[in-house]
């Protein structure tokens, strides 16, 4: 019986055709301001994972950031993020995050649970303190910073017509941005022009924020929609992420 219903959420998952696919390799160029500040990479894991209690398949996304090695004796930057997100409706089930800068370690780990209202417990390591937070349900789901990625990605063209509202935790705050209609552009990757949409991305005040504080995605109009270039203005800077190989690992 559980094999059955493995397979049968498999297969439901398989067929709705999402644009990303297991094992999948995204590595991109960062840049801060105008310079050059080291590489990161979505990764997306080959198999489903099938956690404790858990009959659904997840998949397992991972998103590290690795700086250069000249920019680490002005400030170091280590991240690594991984969340296990259930494979239908891609909703986190948790999400781990491993930050490191210059003099400051960040690690926490946050369970999410739904029934008529989201709960979020926080395990902050470095701390060694739990915090829970519960929201009512809505309209616009809530997701970590992974699922969000992944469901911005199983949208397709239409659906990006008008604005869409969207509610990531991360951090222990819920953040509600919103990412503008696309614009039909071409961008320049792998050393061709290629057809893609241009969004902006609304962000809310607040710690990483500043008042009118913006963001900029260019996503590829194709099947895949691979992210090409990722802007962020954020209050410590601004961030820039160029899409510039795309692997499928086994």
């Amino acid at each position: 019986m559980f094999s059955i219903l493995s397979i049968a959420f498999l297969s439901e998952a398989q067929n709705k055709s999402y644009p990303f696919k297991p094992g999948e390799k995204l590595t991109y160029n960062m840049k801060f301001g105008w310079f050059n500040i080291g590489e990161a990479v979505v990764w997306l894991d080959p198999e489903f994972h099938y956690p404790d209690k858990s009959k659904k398949p997840h998949y397992k996304v991972q998103f590290t950031v690795t700086t250069a090695s000249w920019f680490k004796v002005f400030s170091k930057l280590s991240v690594c993020m991984e969340s296990l997100i259930e494979a239908r409706q891609l909703q986190p089930l948790r999400s781990d995050r491993d930050m490191e800068g210059k003099g400051s370690i960040d690690i926490r780990h946050d369970y999410f649970s739904y029934s008529d209202s989201v709960s979020v417990k926080a395990y902050i390591e470095d701390l060694d303190e739990w915090r829970h937070h519960k929201f009512p349900n809505g309209d616009v789901p809530i997701r970590d910073a992974l699922s969000t990625y992944m469901w911005l990605r199983s949208r397709d063209k239409a659906q990006f017509a008008n604005s869409v509202e969207v509610r990531t935790f991360f951090s222990n705050d819920l953040y509600e941005f919103k990412m503008l209609p696309g614009v039909s552009t071409t961008h320049r990757y792998d050393n061709r022009k290629v057809r893609a949409l241009e969004f902006g991305l609304d962000f809310p005040e607040g710690e990483y924020f500043d008042d009118g504080k913006t963001g900029r995605v260019i996503m590829s109009d194709d099947r895949n929609r691979f992210p090409l270039r990722l802007e962020i203005d954020m209050t410590v800077g601004s961030f820039v992420f160029d899409l510039a190989k795309v692997e499928y690992m086994d």
